[in-house]
C-alpha cells in the first residue's frame, strides 16, 4: 500500500524524486522544480545524487504524468530514482 498523506478526508501520495543531473546543472534545476505544481520541497545534495524533490500527488498516475511531463524531460537530467513514502 502507498503512503497516504492525510489532510482532513483528502488522501495523498508523497514521494521523493532523487536526480542524477548533468555537470552544473544543480542549481537550474532545483530552481525549476520549485516552481511546479506540487512541489513541497527541494534540496541541492552531495553524493551519489544532486538534486532531491519532495513530491505530493493525489495518485499514482498524477506522480507518473509529473515525472514523465515535467521531470525527465529537463535537459539537464540525467537519470531519476522515485521512492514513495510509506509513513
Amino acid at each position: 500500500m502507498y503512503n497516504i498523506n492525510k489532510r482532513g478526508d483528502e488522501m495523498s501520495i508523497i514521494a521523493y524524486v532523487f536526480l542524477t543531473l548533468k555537470k552544473g546543472g544543480e542549481t537550474n534545476v532545483a530552481e525549476m522544480l520549485r516552481k511546479m505544481e506540487g512541489v513541497l520541497d527541494v534540496a541541492e545534495l552531495y553524493g551519489e545524487y544532486d538534486v532531491i524533490a519532495k513530491v505530493e500527488k493525489e495518485s499514482m498516475e498524477d506522480l507518473q504524468k509529473f515525472l514523465i511531463k515535467n521531470v525527465r524531460p529537463i535537459k539537464e537530467v540525467e537519470q531519476t530514482s522515485t521512492m514513495i513514502a510509506v509513513k
